[in-house]
């Protein structure tokens, strides 16, 4: 099985960390979102898709790639770092990518450090080595089933 694991990552870098985590952990290939394509996606098993959480939501540039795939049916894994992680961010792309015909294998949420204007006022230090040991277990066993 192969694996694409497509993300948006700034400021802090948290989703970043993770998405290297679980690529490592599965020898997945990794792309920035804005280096991404739609016909990238058609030539692996697996794909994952994460984002920091943005005003509540997945970064717009990840749907305005995934808007323009065609009907496309294939594995997918969610995860998102924020500062209260929470399954309702998972929610409008989980939706997204079923109508694109995309099966959701799992979902990961993780802790990251957030805040504005150089002040953090939540999960500082995180993303964590605990939280990217859990990054990469969640990845193998959605690789190795």
């Amino acid at each position: 099985m192969n694996a694409l694991i497509i993300y948006k990552s700034y400021s802090r870098m948290n989703t970043e960390k993770v998405a290297k985590a679980m690529a490592e952990a599965v020898n997945a290939t990794l792309k920035k979102v804005e280096d991404a394509n739609p016909e990238d996606l058609t030539g692996y098993d697996l794909i994952g898709i994460g984002s920091g959480i943005y005003a509540g939501k997945y970064h717009k540039d990840l749907y305005k790639l995934l808007e323009k795939i065609p009907r496309l049916e294939k594995e997918v894994f969610l995860f998102h770092t924020a500062g209260k992680p929470d399954e309702k961010y998972d929610k409008p792309m989980r939706e997204l990518l079923i109508s694109k015909g995309c099966k959701v294998v799992g979902e990961f949420r993780c802790p990251g450090a957030a805040g504005l204007l150089g002040i953090t006022w939540s999960n500082k230090g995180h993303p964590d080595e605990q939280d990217l040991e859990r990054a990469r277990t969640f990845a193998k066993e959605l690789f190795h089933g």
